[in-house]
């Protein structure tokens, strides 16, 4: 019987990849500019981006990535 050669690349893992870059509100990895169009009917992006995953637009690719500030509070110490 004949021996069939397996190919060495068969064995070798894909890597797996994890982006610190992505969506604040849903963790998508991915952006696209928002195009409007203008008043002389040319789509130009308007310097907004909007997420892949939930639609949201953000004022700039920071503020798509800038994890939400966590709300400043005192913790009460008296259960009265």
């Amino acid at each position: 019987m004949g021996r069939t050669k397996v190919h060495p690349m068969a064995y070798l893992s894909k890597p797996i990849y994890k982006t610190v870059y992505k969506c604040r509100d849903c963790g998508s990895p991915s952006y696209q500019p928002v195009i409007e169009r203008t008043g002389n009917g040319a789509l130009l992006p308007n310097g907004q981006y909007r997420c892949t995953g939930c639609r949201s637009i953000f004022s700039s690719v920071r503020a798509w990535w800038t994890p939400r500030r966590t709300p400043d509070f005192q913790v009460s110490r008296s259960f009265s």
